[in-house]
């Protein structure tokens, strides 16, 4: 009992700490580089040494209450966004332990499809307007090392965003953000075989480099996701899942025409994780939704996404 108290104190910490403490900013598009909700069950398990190839597909659809700046120009109040993403990742576990632990390096290359709607404002110039399109998104390389205590699992992990995606200033229809970025992090999972509860936790820190077509540096931001499942049987867990978003340090560069403001949001929603087999090949299977609550300058609405991961 005394390690559940403590698991769930640092669940709900991890949501609140930053909110009193610190003063956030806006990024840049209202989107981060990190794509929020991608942690959830199994959340600090690297798994065994071997070759996993997982591919995802996520939908997200949201308005945003104030104006936000959009690649030199000024998006209204109330404009709403359609996104399609998806992605494949390779991840290649290493024979051999590093530190006592399963070393992995992977990469994530996604592909979008974006429509918004908005009151686009230019100089002295505004106007409703609506642009949609698709293309490659921005690349994801990543090292982590992960080890395994009994039923406490937890993995450190270091990735690099580049910007590869389809970009344009202005009022375009983009998928990456031409924001180069770097973000570290931490996670566990704690399966108590006792109670078949599954308790998950995955936070981290995004370091934003400035975004040379537009002169604007994002501030750097914080993340936390977390799962709270039950396992109905060997393979298959269900739950609550959702993330908290809040960014730590103001946005610079003389692109930032904005200002300072507040940004943060808040999401909650439903899971499920489970294993079956295609022919004799076991394959993952993840499913989550999310609502997103609490926004302040930043989009809300809701997101969701389904993974399928393979071993060879």
């Amino acid at each position: 009992m005394r390690a559940t108290r403590f698991l769930l104190l640092a669940i709900v910490a991890g949501c609140l700490s930053l909110e009193a403490g610190l003063e956030a900013k806006a990024a840049e598009y209202g989107f981060s580089t990190y794509v929020l909700g991608q942690n959830a069950f199994s959340a600090g398990v690297t798994p065994p040494p071997g070759t996993y190839v997982t591919s995802a597909t996520g939908l997200y659809t949201a308005n945003i209450g104030r104006t936000v700046e959009f690649g030199g120009v000024t998006l209204g109040a109330g404009a709403t966004v359609d996104l399609n993403i998806s992605a494949i990742n390779g991840l290649y576990v290493f024979d051999h332990k590093v530190f006592g632990g399963n070393l992995g390096v992977s990469a994530t290359v996604p592909v979008g499809f974006i429509n918004i709607d908005a009151m686009v404002t230019a100089g002295v110039l505004s106007a409703q307007r609506s642009t949609e399109g698709g293309g490659l998104g921005d690349i994801v390389s990543k090292v982590q090392l992960g080890w395994q205590h009994g039923e406490f699992s937890h993995t450190m992990y270091v990735q690099a965003v580049a910007p590869t995606g389809r970009y344009e200033t202005g009022f375009n229809p983009i998928i990456g953000l031409h924001r180069p970025g770097i973000d570290t992090g931490w996670a566990f999972t704690w399966a108590n075989k006792a109670t078949s509860l599954q308790w998950n936790g995955a936070l981290g820190v995004t370091f934003n480099f400035e975004n040379t077509a537009t002169d604007y540096k994002t501030g750097n931001e914080f993340h936390f996701e977390w799962a709270i499942g039950y396992e109905l049987g060997p393979g298959l867990v269900v739950g609550l899942v959702g993330y908290d978003y809040r960014q730590l340090t103001g946005d610079s560069g003389s692109g930032d025409h904005l200002g300072p403001f507040r940004g943060s949001v808040d999401a909650i929603g439903l899971g499920a994780s489970g294993t079956t087999l295609l022919g004799a090949m076991p394959i993952i299977i993840n499913v989550r939704g999310y609502k997103e609550f609490n926004a302040e300058n930043r989009w809300e609405g809701y997101s969701s996404t389904m993974s399928a991961t393979i071993r060879f």
